[in-house]
């Protein structure tokens, strides 16, 4: 589980690609090489990284270095596939029991991948406008967490297939939202509570889903099921 507040950020080296029965026997389709800090690295193989949101385990470590195995799927499901040697990716290490939440809930299960539709300056700040499938619409919220590329951000606004997010200039600073140019690919994870929430929703019945559609998802509705 992570928080969504990126560590610090590291350079993509190289990702080995494998097939068939050559993946071995993890499963893997991939080796994904990354340049880190030194200060970075975890303590021993098998911990989780958040790489751009994406929860990978590290399986080789060494000063400056991490290597993590890739699944296809996680490949066709994210844009680690599409990195290019030398850009940066997002880190953050998993939480322990006295970490301090910061952000939200992520836990590094990359939902689908979405596009930066348009980016610009508004004071101090940045605001980025991202299209995402329709499909994931109703898990996002004005208020709500997303996290985008593993960075916890609040959603400002939503359309039919979009949403928007502001920046601080921190984040844009130390983070790869700075990178993002529009048209750039994204990965995005809905809020975990939301999709339990839709998850109850879809299995208690055609009539409670369809009170969510007409907006009768109130905070007793909630607190009756056991949300709130």
């Amino acid at each position: 589980m992570f928080t969504g507040l990126i560590e610090t950020t590291g350079t993509f080296e190289s990702l080995a690609r494998t097939s068939g029965a050559a993946a071995g026997p993890s499963g893997a389709a991939a080796r994904l090489a990354l340049r880190v800090p030194n200060d970075f690295a975890p303590g021993r193989p098998g911990e989780s990284i958040c790489v751009n949101g994406v929860c990978l385990t590290a399986v080789e470590i060494s000063p400056g270095a991490l290597e993590m195995d890739v699944l296809e799927e996680t490949l066709s499901r994210t844009n680690l596939g599409a990195l290019a040697r030398g850009q940066r990716v997002n880190l953050e290490r998993a939480l322990t029991p006295s970490s301090r939440l910061g952000g939200h809930l992520v836990t590094g299960h990359v939902d689908d991948t979405a596009t930066v539709l348009r980016r610009r300056k508004q004071g101090a700040d940045w605001v980025f406008d991202i299209g995402l499938d329709a499909k994931w619409m109703p898990f996002v919220a004005p208020k709500g967490s997303i996290a985008v590329d593993g960075i916890s951000l609040t959603v400002v606004d939503t359309a039919e297939a979009s949403f928007t997010v502001h920046v601080i200039p921190h984040t844009f600073e130390h983070t790869t939202l700075g990178d993002r140019a529009e048209g750039g690919r994204v990965n995005i994870e809905v809020d975990l509570l939301a999709r339990y929430i839709a998850n109850f929703l879809r299995r208690t019945g055609p009539e409670a889903a369809e009170g969510a559609r007409d907006s009768s998802l109130t905070k007793d509705f909630l607190t009756e099921h056991g949300f709130a």
